[in-house]
């Protein structure tokens, strides 16, 4: 997945790239492991056929067994941003052979697909809190755990993140762990902009809930604490 390329075309510029479930201006971002999950389409070529998938002689697409390698990819209709990143993942997929079905659904149908289970790959949106709390995604029974994924080891890992006293290496063998399952995969934090005219405001500091916040005379303003 060229997630640097979806951020820059798809959500012109309006986000930062991420191989790993925590923003990469994190301190806690893992550099090392986010290396190797990125785009790289000859490895991809290679796992495939590490993991037994041959080209077909007539139709250049994958076999094992003689079965085709087939990916339905599920999104809402009412997203472009999330349309573009399908748009792209299959893309991806397709050069290297693997045949993709984009199954692009009204919300309602989408949000029953999911809970039904009816995809191999969904694209989707969740907003983190601020302690980085990913259980609804990974842990056992979590409200958006879709795909009914469950690991104990996983389970654990999360439960240590949340209480341990050095965050940053529970975060560092949460991600080692996803980077050797892969139950989700991440593509980026979203950011939005706030336009004006030039030289009209100076001292605007938005955040993503208050995009006015500290305008001189609005009433949106930080507390001091």
């Amino acid at each position: 997945f060229d997630r640097e390329s979806l951020v820059q075309v798809g959500l012109s510029g309006h986000g930062d790239a991420a191989c790993l479930p925590i923003s990469p201006v994190h301190t806690e971002y893992d550099q090392a492991s986010a290396d190797l999950l990125g785009y790289d389409m000859e490895q991809a070529s290679a796992l495939l056929a590490q993991a037994g998938y041959q080209r077909g002689e007539e139709d250049n697409l994958l076999y094992r067994r003689r079965t085709p390698l087939s990916v339905t990819v599920l999104v809402n209709s009412d997203n472009e941003s999330r349309q573009a990143a399908a748009d792209a993942l299959a893309a991806s997929l397709t050069q290297l052979g693997v045949t993709v079905t984009v199954d692009t659904l009204p919300w309602d149908n989408y949000v029953q697909a999911l809970a039904g289970g009816r995809f191999d790959i969904y694209i989707g949106e969740v907003r983190l809190t601020a302690d980085w709390d990913l259980s609804s995604l990974l842990s056992t029974g979590g409200a958006l755990n879709y795909g009914g994924w469950t690991d104990a080891e996983t389970d654990g890992l999360l439960a240590a993140y949340g209480a341990a006293e050095n965050r940053t290496a529970a975060m560092e063998a949460l991600c080692a762990r996803l980077q050797q399952q892969a139950p989700i995969l991440p593509v980026c934090f979203k950011s939005t902009s706030v336009l004006t005219q030039a030289g009209v405001l100076e001292e605007l500091t938005p955040t993503a809930a208050e995009p006015l916040c500290n305008l001189p005379g609005c009433p949106f303003r930080l507390r001091e604490s």
